[in-house]
């Protein structure tokens, strides 16, 4: 019991937060409910771990302490007729959601060098990113009514996700990191049950929600610490990847080898970029360090 009397809040609040405690109610939760709401297993597995990193969130959100559970709250408004499974979806409410989200945490160190123009600039990108990619991603996650598709599975998600959570680590953002592993964590657990039950349905919206979620922390590591953001944007090659290897003419019998090949291209993209942060950040320490 060592290791709770001697906490340390990277250490333990990975292993716990950001891994054990979401990736247990994302499992019990699903288990429970139809794939057409595992949103809700996702959300639900993430929630705790954000309060733990962040505490209650101020509305309007002024500061990084609100960002992870006001954007999860904001990704629930914006994607609703997404997570309700309906076919029809207008971006125009997520835009303007994630476009006030992006106004109000605008960071004091961008404020002393730009204008209110610089100041529309970001606020636009962080929102049409956000959104933009979320749409596209759950739109390469879907079937057609003839079948699979070229299409994204969790197992492609995964592995950026804890690429990113490295690169928020190394720029000086633990707690963002632990929030992303949180939300990667949550994938892993229903990622089980989709390889249990290959047959069900895919799961509506877990694939948009987890596009907001990684698109926004990855600009508060941006925004709100120094994370290596050229190395951030590779990170977006990884699902791309995924979809390529869709095209090979690999041995698919099994949903097992499906999620293998999957997981496997988006993993030598995301291992890549990882490898490569960490061996900047070595450099650098030694430099700062002198030996």
């Amino acid at each position: 019991m060592d290791w709770l009397t001697n906490w340390d809040d990277l250490i333990h609040g990975t292993a716990v937060f950001g891994a054990t405690l979401p990736f247990t109610i994302g499992f019990l939760v699903a288990w429970k409910l139809p794939r057409r709401y595992w949103w809700l297993a996702v959300t639900a597995a993430v929630v705790g771990s954000f309060l733990w990193l962040f505490g209650l969130p101020t509305f309007p959100p002024r500061s990084s302490e609100a960002v992870a559970l006001t954007g999860l709250g904001a990704a629930l408004v914006s994607l609703a007729p997404l997570l309700a499974g309906r076919p029809v979806w207008s971006p125009v409410l997520g835009l303007a959601i994630f476009t006030a989200l992006g106004w109000s945490i605008y960071p004091a160190w961008l404020q002393e060098s730009g204008g209110w123009t610089r100041h529309l600039i970001v606020s636009l990108g962080l929102s049409t990113s956000t959104i933009g990619f979320a749409t596209l991603v759950e739109g390469a996650h879907r079937e057609k009514q003839d079948g699979p598709t070229c299409r994204l599975s969790l197992a492609s998600l995964i592995p950026p996700s804890i690429a990113l959570a490295v690169l928020l680590q190394l720029g000086g953002s633990a707690r963002f990191g632990q929030a992303i592993g949180a939300v990667a964590a949550a994938l892993a657990a229903l990622l089980i049950w989709i390889l249990r039950r290959p047959n069900d349905d895919r799961p509506k919206g877990v694939t948009a929600l987890w596009g907001a979620l990684f698109m926004l922390l990855a600009w508060s590591g941006w925004l709100f610490a120094e994370i290596r953001y050229g190395l951030a944007a590779l990170l977006l090659l990884a699902p791309i990847a995924s979809l390529l290897v869709n095209l090979l003419p690999l041995p698919r019998r099994h949903p097992l080898l499906d999620a293998l090949w999957d997981g496997f291209a988006s993993a030598l993209v995301s291992a890549l970029v990882a490898g490569i942060a960490i061996s900047q950040y070595l450099e650098e320490m030694s430099e700062f360090e002198g030996y």
